[in-house]
């Protein structure tokens, strides 16, 4: 069943007009039909049975029949802490770290990030990750859209410091001795995983993150890309904490 995103408020009886976006999808790409059943979510955790009112040429119409409680999202917290990189590698990595679970995605301006992005770009770059993220919602089944955050530095970030209490705090780095951490068998109240841009975080970031207890780890002895990453770490923690456990 087609499954589309509206931002507000939904209640059982009630008529909605998707979206210019969702009805163009609706109608020119999914080719929906008049009386049709569909799911509707809001991010509010539910999915909303509704079917098909009416159909002009640029608007879909549709009445919620009935709501339930989406069961898909994951038990654990995640929280992505991603390097800015190019703008299909990081389009990648949130519709991936959608897909997987991730509940928030905050952007890094790291020292060797290649990607610089003034005010206007920053905030044309929340509405373009926020609609991939949607889009993977809609494919994936999630009824709750990842929060994406304006990008900060490590160092603005590290200032928060309640983000990382009770928490287990990751840095993936490919060069380091000790390649497997014991991690703690209880899950704990939330992951925090930094990834570094292709040129890795310097050293004086990975000093910063150190003194405030993150542990350094790494997936193996192969060198990933920054886009393969963070979507193979939330794959295994999924695994070990959260969709399997």
């Amino acid at each position: 069943m087609h499954r589309f995103y509206h931002s507000n408020p939904l209640k059982i009886r009630q008529s909605v007009i998707l979206n210019e976006f969702a009805s163009h999808h609706a109608i020119r790409v999914m080719r929906i039909k008049l009386h049709e059943e569909l799911i509707l979510f809001n991010g509010d955790g539910f999915e909303y049975l509704a079917q098909v009112e009416d159909i002009n040429k640029k608007i879909v119409k549709v009445k919620i029949l009935r709501t339930e409680k989406n069961k898909k999202e994951s038990p654990v917290k995640i929280n992505l802490f991603q390097s800015i990189s190019s703008n299909e590698k990081m389009d990648l990595v949130i519709q991936k770290a959608t897909e997987l679970g991730a509940c928030n995605i905050q952007p890094v301006f790291s020292e060797r990030s290649s990607i610089k992005l003034n005010q206007d770009r920053v905030k044309k770059k929340l509405l373009h990750w926020n609609q991939v993220a949607i889009a993977a919602c809609e494919q994936s089944g999630r009824s709750k859209l990842p929060s994406i955050f304006i990008p900060k530095s490590i160092s603005q970030i590290m200032q928060e410091k309640k983000l990382f209490k009770n928490s287990l705090n990751l840095l993936l780095h490919p060069y380091i001795e000790k390649r497997n951490p014991k991690l703690p068998s209880i899950p704990p109240e939330s992951i925090n995983i930094f990834i570094g841009p292709e040129g890795g975080f310097a050293e004086e970031e990975i000093e910063l993150l150190q003194t405030n207890k993150f542990i350094i780890t790494q997936l193996g002895p192969r060198i990933l890309r920054t886009e393969t990453a963070p979507l193979a770490i939330i794959a295994i923690l999924q695994y070990k904490y959260g969709d399997f456990a």
